[in-house]
């Protein structure tokens, strides 16, 4: 599914990328719903989002496909939703936070079950080794093919709309670090923090049952 609209380089504090306008409140946000008050995307690229995520899950095998995992795959995908995102922006550039990245990276699933990745349909099918069916789409051990390297992946599997863009990573325990994103989720005052720490199983097991039904 291509994307409504095309993406627009961003100024540091300046309009979204997805829409080219500040952001606003969304009609409703599905795959993406901690962006609904405020968003820098529209429900067609929520839907977008959910479309990607599922690909990059559909062919793992019923011993690894689950809709409750990889939760921070489903936030990155989710970044261009997100109404701090020109913030994070800077030209052709999004920074995104090691501290999410390193989190992200930890999951043990990208070496037990990997990813899909699809790749573009080639324009030789005489000389490609891909099934026209398919257009090539490989199981792919992502710490293997990336060198470990986080981001590297973060920017084969970039969000919808925005793969003109290059993800950063920035060091968010330097002092004076510039700013960097992060998934809403994790970014909390300390007592809202605390909570949420408690109550993080709970979440995922919601998240994972609503995506179950949209995977049907």
């Amino acid at each position: 599914m291509a994307a409504l609209l095309l993406p627009a380089a961003a100024e540091e504090g300046g309009n979204c990328s997805l829409t080219n306008r500040p952001p606003k409140k969304a009609r409703y946000l599905k795959f993406c719903q901690d962006y609904n008050r405020e968003a820098c995307c529209i429900p067609g690229h929520d839907l977008e989002n959910q479309v990607q995520f599922e690909n990059l899950i559909s062919g793992l095998g019923p011993g690894c496909k689950n809709p409750m995992m990889y939760p921070e795959v489903r936030f990155f995908f989710c970044l261009g939703c997100d109404p701090e995102q020109p913030k994070y922006t800077v030209g052709d550039e999004i920074r995104v936070c090691k501290s999410f990245l390193d989190r992200l990276w930890r999951d043990p699933a990208y070496e037990d079950c990997g990813v899909m990745y699809s790749n573009p349909c080639p324009s030789n099918w005489v000389d490609e080794d891909f099934d026209p069916y398919m257009c090539g789409d490989t199981l792919v051990l992502p710490k293997q093919a990336y060198n470990g390297d986080v981001t590297q992946f973060i920017n084969v599997f970039k969000p919808p709309g925005l793969e003109d863009f290059n993800f950063v990573a920035v060091d968010d325990l330097e002092e004076g670090h510039v700013p960097c994103w992060v998934a809403k989720v994790y970014t909390s005052s300390p007592a809202t923090r605390w909570g949420m720490s408690s109550f993080v199983t709970a979440g995922a097991i919601a998240v994972g049952l609503a995506l179950q039904t949209m995977l049907r």
